[in-house]
């Protein structure tokens, strides 16, 4: 559910230089007066915390081209450190408890952030963000969504990095196959099931031997598990006799575990899912012995079609539709890649809103998708070209993204992507849709402690196997997931739900 992102790791150190411009920042001038009067040359420097995991090829974290165009552009220095991964969340929770944390910080979980803001060291950001006449780009651009999992009683505690591709996900049918075959394009989950029976029993490959299957997935059910159980209206959090309920107890989800389970006992689906790996599922999708499976719009993990040409063989698709009829679409938890926090000893809270509000401005919009013009990009004829690729420091540095995908965008992303991925992405927004209910659940301490995906995952797996029999296994299943905590989170959510929920979904 939109959790797919990982970077290449490099230790950097910078605490010194943390420390350094944390005592520079010290002024008599007030924090605001110093926002509006920032300029190129008077800048604010901000001290900026981010888990940056990337080769330094080009500059150092305290000095590169990114630094002198985002001082230029914005008035704002960023002052970054970028500790070791391994060690970057022990730091944040030492800084942050220590008094003396750095003006704005990265973390990937919105749970980090509603901890510290529980603790009272954040400062809330939602009278910044409700400013349209301040901040105007922010207001106009910024989806308002994507605050939902950093919003409690009220207040916003965070800035999110939110994706243009936040809705990751699309079906892939191997047409070669289905034109084989001669078979009619699926629409139904019926018509899945029996596409699926035809890849895996009338030799789609022609090698005379009985060794394709309908279904590729990897361990967890990823890539086929959550096709099936969007069609099957078995992947949102629903409000169920009045109280807040995840979709793994709910009776749409036992009908979607029995649908599975018949997917592999009649061998449709490759049996070996549960200790599939990503490398593994690369490595069998390699060996084109597989007819229907789900991935990533841009494909990145089909081997031998770097060169983008994926649709030679693959074809997106829409997810079967549900029982009614109705579209179904893949479910999300959130749209963002990570959220930015100010503590609430930041002196530097507005300098940093101009900056983001710069960001999501249309000249902001160039430098997301384009960086730096005149060395990454040039203007011709009022269109861009490609000059280099931006280097990966470039997106730490933008630190938030309001994730517009508009004309202007796509138009952009073309120039890096051909038109068959960007038509991919087209498919894979319309086939998705954020849970807002789940995005917007509080944050719960406790529920880390009760286990509550452990005995979810263990009982689909078991189920899917033939290892317990679903209808006389459902009952106490759940009962067991009540028990360990289930009815206390339920609780916990429905309350919060029934306070400030119901006006925060839509």
């Amino acid at each position: 559910m939109g959790k797919y992102s990982k970077r290449l790791h490099t230790s950097v150190t910078g605490a010194s230089a943390i420390m350094i411009a944390l005592s520079g920042c010290s002024s008599a001038v007030k924090p605001e007066a110093a926002a509006a009067t920032a300029t190129a040359d008077n800048p604010v420097s901000v001290n900026y915390m981010f888990d940056f995991n990337v080769d330094l090829t080009e500059g150092t974290l305290l000095k590169n081209k990114y630094v002198d165009f985002l001082q230029k552009k914005t008035g704002v220095k960023v002052v970054m450190d970028a500790p070791s991964s391994a060690g970057y969340n022990d730091k944040l929770n030492i800084m942050m408890a220590s008094g003396s944390p750095p003006d704005a910080f990265m973390t990937s979980t919105r749970d980090t952030i509603l901890k510290f803001a529980s603790q009272g060291l954040l400062t809330d950001l939602s009278p910044y963000i409700n400013d349209a006449a301040k901040y105007p780009n922010i207001a106009k651009f910024m989806k308002k969504e994507a605050f939902l999992p950093v919003t409690q009683d009220g207040k916003i505690y965070a800035f999110p990095y939110s994706r243009f591709d936040a809705l990751t996900q699309t079906v892939y049918i191997n047409k070669l196959w289905m034109e084989k075959l001669n078979l009619k394009t699926p629409k139904t989950i019926e018509d899945f099931y029996q596409v699926g029976k035809a890849f895996t029993e009338q030799d789609p490959d022609g090698n005379g031997k009985n060794d394709t299957f309908g279904f590729l997935s990897i361990s967890g059910l990823t890539y086929i598990g959550q096709l099936f159980s969007a069609s099957m209206d078995a992947n949102f959090y629903k409000i169920i006799d009045g109280k807040v309920t995840p979709p793994e107890i709910t009776n749409e989800y036992k009908e979607y575990l029995k649908f599975m389970r018949k997917l592999v006992k009649d061998k449709l689906l490759d049996p070996e899912f549960v200790t599939t790996t990503t490398q593994i599922y690369m490595d069998k999708l390699k060996t084109g012995k597989y007819g229907i499976t789900s991935n990533f719009w841009h494909a990145n993990q089909f081997p031998g079609y770097e060169d983008g040409t994926v649709d030679k063989v693959w074809e997106a698709m829409d997810l079967p539709v549900k029982m009614d009829g109705s579209p179904a679409k893949f479910s999300y938890n959130s749209i963002n890649r990570h959220y930015i926090g100010i503590p609430a000893s930041s002196k530097n809270t507005e300098a940093l809103m101009k900056f983001f509000d710069w960001v999501c401005s249309d000249e902001g919009k160039k430098w997301l998708y384009l960086g730096v013009e005149g060395d990454e990009y040039k203007m011709t004829d009022g269109k861009p070209e490609i000059l280099k690729q931006k280097h990966s420091l470039h997106w730490g540095f933008s630190m938030i993204n309001p994730g517009q995908y508009d004309d202007e965008v796509k138009s952009y992303l073309g120039l890096v992507y051909p038109k068959a991925s960007i038509d991919r992405l087209d498919n894979a927004i319309k086939n998705g849709a954020l849970d807002q209910l789940q995005a917007a659940l509080p944050y719960y301490p406790e529920l880390s402690s009760f286990s509550l995906t452990k005995i979810s995952d263990e009982y689909k797996v078991k189920a899917v196997l033939g290892n317990s029999d679903i209808d006389s296994t459902w009952d106490d299943y759940v009962k067991s997931w009540r028990s360990a905590g289930g009815d206390k989170a339920i609780q916990f959510w429905t309350d919060w739900y029934n306070k400030e929920g119901k006006n925060l979904i839509k």
